[in-house]
Parts: structure tokens; C-alpha cells; sequence
């Protein structure tokens, strides 16, 4: 029943991990494109981040669905911790930075919305990581060969 369980975790993570990266591409192509606007007044263009964020998102989907290492799993949960605490110091507040929500040029984007959505699946997937790396993988399954082995030489 274990082995269902993590595989199933596993699995949800990959789906999620897969999810907030398609959200951070998504947003990607919409911040550029309200950054490109005629009519925008950019002071730095930030879509190149969302590139950024993406990536090792991509690779931790492949990764939930190929192998289960318990270093994998631990690397994961940090990087959301890591990841959260970010956004917090350069979006929310606490620097000179902090202005993801007062860009005037992503102001039709409802930003707050996007990154509450992203935030959400990210403590959820940190909640899954944490599972997978405080739970003991199962040992693999016998591959079938022959258990019983004879003493050569030796009659009973």
C-alpha cells in the first residue's frame, strides 16, 4: 500500500510541478506582450524571470515521473521555500525592488491573482515534496530470480 501511496504523491507532484511551470510560461508571454505595448511605460522589462522560474519546475515534472530519491525530494521542498521567500522579499514588500504589483505596465494582468494561484500550488507541492522526503522509499521488488540458494558439494 506504501509503494501506491508514493507512487500516487509522486505522480501529483509532477502534475502540480508541471502546472506551475506552464503558469510561470503563461505568464511569460502575457507580461511580454503588456510589456511590449506601444502605450507601456516600462521601467524594466521582468518576463526573462518567468523563464527563469520555470525551468527547474519543468524539470522537477520529469523528474517526480522518473526516479525517487529521497536528495531529489529534500532539493524540491527547499527551492519552494527559497522560491516563496523571493517573491515575498521582491514582490510583496520589504525592498526597494518590491513593486510587482504597482508595474504600471502589468496592471490589466491582475498580478495579485496569478500569484496567489502560483503560491497556492506552491505550498501544496512543498507539502507533497516534504512527504516524499520524510517517507522511506520502498525497497525494489524482487526481480524473480531464484531465492533459495544450494550449498555446492553439500547433501542433505
Amino acid at each position: 500500500m506504501n509503494r501506491r501511496r508514493r507512487t500516487t504523491v509522486r505522480h501529483l507532484t509532477g502534475i502540480l510541478s508541471a502546472v506551475v511551470a506552464a503558469l510561470y510560461l503563461a505568464l511569460l508571454f502575457l507580461v511580454h506582450d503588456a510589456e511590449s505595448q506601444p502605450d507601456a511605460v516600462v521601467t524594466d522589462t521582468t518576463y526573462g524571470a518567468y523563464l527563469f522560474l520555470a525551468i527547474p519546475y519543468l524539470i522537477g515534472a520529469v523528474l517526480a515521473a522518473v526516479t525517487d530519491r529521497r536528495t531529489l525530494w529534500v532539493l524540491g521542498a527547499l527551492l519552494q521555500v527559497v522560491v516563496v521567500v523571493l517573491f515575498v522579499v521582491f514582490a510583496v514588500g520589504g525592498s526597494e525592488h518590491a513593486a510587482l504589483f504597482e508595474y504600471e505596465a502589468l496592471s490589466d494582468l491582475r498580478m495579485e491573482v496569478w500569484a496567489t494561484v502560483i503560491t497556492g500550488a506552491q505550498v501544496a507541492l512543498f507539502g507533497l515534496l516534504s512527504y516524499l522526503a520524510m517517507t522511506r522509499p520502498p525497497l525494489p521488488r524482487e526481480s524473480g530470480v531464484a531465492t533459495n540458494t544450494q550449498v555446492i558439494g553439500k547433501r542433505d
